[in-house]
């Protein structure tokens, strides 16, 4: 009988309920796959059957609506997160013109729609029609699958998306202390005060306080990966404190640390994964169980207001769409995309119409018919936002430069590195590295054969093991390899020749001994016989607390062969490190380049360019760059074009004189591909 009852319905064995919800999360995509449903759809219809309203499997008790509440926060995050904001910054009015058409006019028509069509009174009729406005993104989850977090259209959304929202929320509340008798104009100062104390805080406090933690914590994953979450969350209640929605506080939180997680790096990924695997499909899971199809069984009038409720919602979110279409001239896919994704209804649409329920500005007929456009937006929101992704991811890969097995190989010789280092130098490998290529980086030992290469080589092994698991969430982005040679640059050189490599990143090390002196150094050797675009690194601080890349280039470097490379590298770099670029060279150089960056339409990083043409001022920098810059000075090789003897002095006073800034010192590309 003990056995029986554990099993009888609604489930309450919290580990039996947790086992069914994660076995829901595992085989629902799967399944709905199979019929070409989008995977979130699955999670949805899962939760409408297995919900108190299907088959009363489960609960919606209160786990899961914590799970669902942690879900939905985490959503409104990795969206601030994972915004491109050099992109927003640069077509912010794009964002503000999208965020007003997606709030007015779904309000107008919701307005005359239910107050003419319904027969609410004016105030419900307001209160119904903000929750046309609203929206939740239900789709995200599809966009961040294919890949275009970053495209102006989705950036121009997520914009618009917290501008509608938090106006909608800014109503809700406003309505919401209309209805309270002891109301006073105190009450609005402070609540306009304390949200502008809220977002002040969260937008120039938050990031220096990241900043800090990420200097003095670098390497501490789990402590890094915990800040995070304590961040997003604390967000949400102090946002509430402030009397907005805790969605609100999520997505500044997400603003807030968006330049000090770089794209690509392992945190980034934890972040992700963590989302994306348990919070998200949870928070939808929960979506379903809102909904009760039984209501469509409650007679005409309930089926004639979720009809009326589905067409406004959908007419005012597809003519907001279109409008921002003409007017910015956005293709067909990208409008249909803005209307996919802010035509999805759940959390905060619930909240709306729950409150007005509550406090009886909404009848039981407007509660059933939100509830079903709940269940039909995010059906229907998700097939088109799916469809329309997957044109623009398609247009997207066009822009990105093909790259074959043979084009890019990234090698970086570690012999007698740190550990710490070697993780630096693989982060920063990893954020210019073509984000098309499926090449793995390829770490370097060279021991010699006086020196129990077996021994050293398994030495190597156990310490690469760490660095896959601090430095990448893939291990396969990492394939060591080993040359025994007489010599370190011998067998550099040789790993380059046999592997044709394209790229040597090495770190940095400006001691010479008396035999270097003599022979010339590893560093000497690398740059007299190669041809490939080379970097020597020495990171002093962490790269997730960059804030601009100062690059110093040589006269004439815009006639080299390696020119498009070098630019496209730096470029990679600030869009990965989510940095500035600050460009310091001659007239004609700055003008050259300034042409071909503005030719390249996939970067939208902040660029400034300066005169410097006196290298023997070069020391002046050091008053120019901070600790949380990257001075990157591009260095001709001897006997090219863009070769000054001034050259043989810099990695010297680098050494000397920047001892607290990181730099990388670039030799072009010899020979284009």
């Amino acid at each position: 009988m003990l056995i029986l009852s554990l099993f009888s319905l609604p489930f309450q064995d919290p580990v039996l309920v947790f086992a069914v919800i994660l076995l829901v999360i595992l085989f629902s995509p799967m399944i709905f796959d199979r019929f070409r449903i989008p995977g979130i759809l699955g999670l949805i219809l899962s939760g409408v059957l297995l919900g108190p309203h299907g088959f009363g499997v489960l609960e919606r008790d209160e786990s899961v609506v914590l799970f669902s509440t942690i879900g939905l926060l985490y959503i409104m995050f990795l969206a601030g997160l994972e915004m491109d904001m050099d992109d927003f910054r640069k077509n912010r009015n794009r964002s503000i013109v999208f965020g007003v058409l997606t709030f007015i006019i779904p309000l107008i028509l919701g307005y005359f729609g239910t107050h003419y069509i319904l027969g609410y009174s004016p105030v419900s009729s307001f209160l119904l029609a903000s929750m046309f406005s609203t929206h939740t993104l239900i789709a995200y989850p599809i966009i961040g699958r294919l890949g275009i977090t970053q495209n102006r259209t989705v950036t121009l959304i997520l914009g618009g998306t917290i501008l509608t929202d938090a106006a909608v929320l800014i109503i809700l509340a406003v309505i919401t202390n209309l209805q309270k008798p002891d109301v006073s104009a105190l009450f609005w100062v402070q609540f306009v005060a304390s949200l502008a104390a809220f977002v002040f805080f969260m937008l120039w406090g938050v990031p220096r306080i990241g900043r800090w933690f990420f200097k003095y914590l670098e390497g501490a994953g789990n402590s890094q990966f915990l800040f995070i979450l304590a961040v997003v969350f604390i967000s949400g209640f102090l946002a509430h404190a402030a009397g907005a929605e805790p969605i609100i506080g999520a997505f500044l939180a997400g603003l807030a640390l968006n330049q000090l997680i770089p794209k690509t790096s392992p945190l980034m990924h934890r972040t992700e994964f963590v989302g994306n695997t348990l919070f998200i499909p949870f928070f939808l899971i929960s979506v379903g169980m809102l909904v009760d199809v039984r209501v469509l069984l409650k007679g005409p009038q309930a089926l004639f207001v979720a009809a009326v409720i589905i067409l406004i919602s959908y007419a005012g979110k597809w003519l907001a769409a279109f409008l921002t279409q003409k007017i910015y001239k956005l293709e067909p896919s990208e409008r249909n995309l803005i209307w996919g994704m802010s035509s999805s209804h759940a959390a905060a649409t619930i909240a709306v119409v729950l409150i007005g329920y509550n406090i009886k500005l909404l009848d039981e007929n407007a509660l059933n018919g939100t509830i079903i456009l709940i269940l039909v937006s995010c059906l229907v929101s998700s097939i088109i936002a799916e469809k329309a992704g997957r044109k623009i991811a398609i247009a997207e890969e066009e822009k990105i430069p093909e790259t074959t097995e043979a084009e890019e190989r990234i090698l970086l010789p570690i012999a007698g590195t740190e550990e710490d280092d070697i993780n630096r130098l693989v982060d920063f490998a990893l954020l210019i590295k073509n984000p098309k290529s499926a090449e793995p980086l390829l770490p370097l030992l060279v021991v010699s054969e006086h020196q129990a290469p077996e021994n050293q080589i398994k030495l190597h092994q156990k310490k690469m093991v760490g660095v896959a698991s601090e430095a990448t969430e893939e291990v396969e982005q990492l394939r060591p390899v080993y040359r025994v040679d007489v010599s370190v640059s011998n067998g550099i050189l040789r790993a380059v020749s046999e592997m044709r490599i394209t790229e040597i990143v090495m770190p940095w090390n400006g001691k010479l001994t008396a035999r270097d002196r003599y022979l010339g150094g590893i560093i000497d050797r690398v740059v007299k016989n190669t041809e490939v675009q080379t970097l020597f690194c020495k990171f002093r601080n962490p790269l997730n607390i960059l804030e601009t890349i100062v690059a110093v280039v040589p006269r004439n470097t815009e006639r080299e062969a390696g020119f498009p490379l070098w630019v496209n590298t730096i470029m990679q770099l600030a869009k990965g490190a989510g940095a500035k670029i600050r460009i310091l060279g001659s007239a004609r150089t700055l003008e050259k380049m300034e042409v071909y960056v503005t030719n390249q339409d996939r970067y939208t990083v902040a660029i400034t360019y300066e005169l410097f043409e006196d290298w023997d001022d070069f020391l002046t920098l050091t008053k120019q760059v901070t600790p949380n810059d990257l001075l990157t000075v591009v260095l001709g090789r001897p006997h090219t074009i863009s070769y000054r003897h001034d050259f043989a002095k810099v990695p010297r006073h680098l050494s000397r004189h920047f001892k607290d800034i990181s730099f990388v010192i670039l030799y072009p590309e010899q020979k284009a591909r």
